[in-house]
């Protein structure tokens, strides 16, 4: 059987272009004929990807009916006539948040229907990871690591976090698990300045190692805004997740990345076309670099690991040949300077890692070193590097080794992970771009664009990348059929446009009322205020619309 982990990016309104990619695996997964099964196993998601995992769970979990409403969610909900709202009375943020609360209850935790029922592309259990951007931080301590102090530490704080879920067979739609999943969900969406923030509790269990107030077993009340701050395309939390699945290393896993921040950037040299030379083109390009940058870092990482994990794996095959004495249990000497140095770097790793102290016994640097030496010598990636050693003495020094090895090259417990992206081939094909990604907004038509962007690309990946365990033949080509689109502030429409300008005047009124002049400009309020407000719309208005 063939195992899927999906992660999911953000990208705010570049959400229906995920949504798109979303509904075409799902659908993919259940219609497909392959002799063997492929079920999804692990969900992860941040920001808009959050949202779309919570509805791609649901999908999977209680009801495949749920896949046709992930287009209506983002093409026809997903919309400034209603995210947009200046009659609110919740102003910490531009949009209203109302129209997350409204489709995620109607989406992710509505009641039970008649019609409910696992998908057949159901992987059990199924596990769902969210990123989160705290604004509280978690504070560990770690040592120095001063030659002079080796024992002083210091105390730093964490903001990027996550939650998540694991849902076992038959988890309906009355289980408790899906208000949660969507609480999580609409605080990984919540946008700074666009969505007001979200307060969760979590557990004290769920951060190991840290220094938190209040007593043992208070719950911990705390308050997120948008998970894809820090890491918009969690690859690392589905490995994670991965990883927890008994067996994993002998189990055919496919990471599939729906992320489309990663591109072509269409131009010769790489760098952004767009100069700040706007409140607008600077908003632009900031929402890109932010959402860039977390969307990119896992991607780039697990290249890597790959990339260093075939190099180890050639090294290790031929070290028996390298040297034959590490085997030799005559070498005495050698053998001792290889567990002096094992037991060193098993004192370094504990010393730099607090979250894991506490699962470790009374000498943490043995404990640590006991278990690594198990892990590794039970490891079918080391059998043709343990058939060398005959004798115990010499199977030990090979697992020091390789501990040593994995620790030096930050591959302990890593395996090559196979990747598939989904994403744009160029940078301007999207028209959710516009705005720094808020501009699909303010369009049906530039919605629909993406969602059919992201079924065409999904549909290319499944049939160029997975085609050795899926057969799928899509009915309807027009589905997948994309054009040019060349957003502009022009092309919105009037309404939408006048609902903009209200909700720009309501935030210039709000920003009025709490101003504090004196008593003489109180006095002729009537006569600067009017002024003030409009100097406040026109500015935001024309910024929005030379952004590119």
């Amino acid at each position: 059987m063939t195992r899927i982990a999906l992660v999911l990016g953000g990208g705010v309104s570049l959400g229906s272009y995920i949504g798109g990619a979303v509904t075409e695996i799902l659908t993919a997964l259940s219609r497909s004929d392959a002799r063997e099964p492929v079920r999804l196993h692990v969900i992860t998601g941040g920001s808009a990807g959050a949202l779309n995992a919570g509805l791609a769970a649901r999908a999977l979990a209680v009801n495949p009916n749920v896949v046709p409403w992930i287009e209506k969610a983002w093409v026809d909900a997903a919309d400034a006539q209603y995210l947009l709202n200046p009659g609110r009375k919740n102003r910490v943020g531009a949009l209203d948040a109302g129209v997350l609360e409204d489709l995620s209850s109607a989406l992710i935790s509505a009641d039970p229907a008649s019609d409910d029922g696992p998908s057949s592309a159901l992987g059990t259990p199924l596990r769902v990871g969210i990123t989160l951007s705290s604004l509280h931080g978690i504070r560990y301590d770690y040592r120095y690591g001063f030659l002079n102090v080796p024992d002083r530490a210091f105390g730093t704080r964490t903001y990027s976090d996550w939650i998540d879920f694991e849902l076992p067979a038959g988890a309906g739609a009355a289980d408790d698990v899906w208000e949660k999943i969507r609480d999580a969900v609409v605080a990984s969406a919540a946008f700074p300045f666009a969505f007001p923030p979200r307060r969760l509790t979590r557990q004290r269990s769920e951060y190991p190692g840290a220094r938190l107030p209040g007593g043992a077993d208070d719950p911990l009340d705390m308050w997120y805004v948008d998970g894809g701050l820090f890491d918009a395309a969690p690859l690392g939390l589905a490995k994670d997740l991965v990883e927890r699945e008994p067996g994993y290393r002998d189990q055919d896993w496919r990471y599939i990345v729906v992320e489309p921040s990663l591109r072509s950037t269409g131009t010769e040299s790489g760098l952004a076309t767009n100069d700040p030379d706007s409140v607008g083109a600077l908003a632009e390009n900031l929402a890109r670099a932010v959402l860039g940058q977390g969307a990119a870092q896992d991607w780039i990482r697990a290249n890597r690991v790959n990339a260093r994990l075939e190099i180890l794996g050639a090294l290790l095959e031929r070290l028996p040949e390298m040297d034959d004495r590490i085997t030799d249990p005559e070498e005495v000497v050698l053998g001792r300077y290889i567990g002096e140095l094992a037991e060193r770097v098993a004192e370094m790793k504990v010393a730099a890692d607090p979250t894991g102290r506490s699962a470790l016994g009374p000498d943490p640097a043995v404990d640590y070193l006991d278990r690594n030496m198990e892990r590794i010598e039970s490891d079918s990636r080391y059998t043709g590097v343990f058939a060398s050693a005959d004798t115990r003495a010499g199977r030990s020094r090979l697992a020091k080794l390789i501990f040593v090895l994995e620790a030096s090259s930050g591959l302990r417990d890593k395996d090559i992970m196979r990747l598939y992206l989904v994403a744009p081939e160029s940078d301007r094909e999207l028209a959710g771009d516009y705005l720094g990604g808020f501009g699909g907004f303010l369009h049906r038509d530039w919605r629909a664009h993406d969602f059919r962007a992201g079924r065409r690309d999904a549909r290319r990946m499944l049939e160029t990348g997975l085609s050795d365990v899926l057969s799928y033949r899509p009915d309807d080509d027009a589905a997948y059929e994309v054009g040019q689109v060349e957003p502009s502030w022009n092309q919105v429409p009037p309404e939408t446009r006048r609902r903009v300008a209200q909700a720009v005047g309501a935030e210039a009124d709000r920003w009025i009322g709490e101003f504090q002049p004196g008593a003489v400009a109180s006095a002729f309020g009537w006569a600067w205020k009017p002024v003030v407000r409009r100097w406040i719309t026109n500015r935001s208005i024309r910024a929005i619309s030379e952004a590119r």
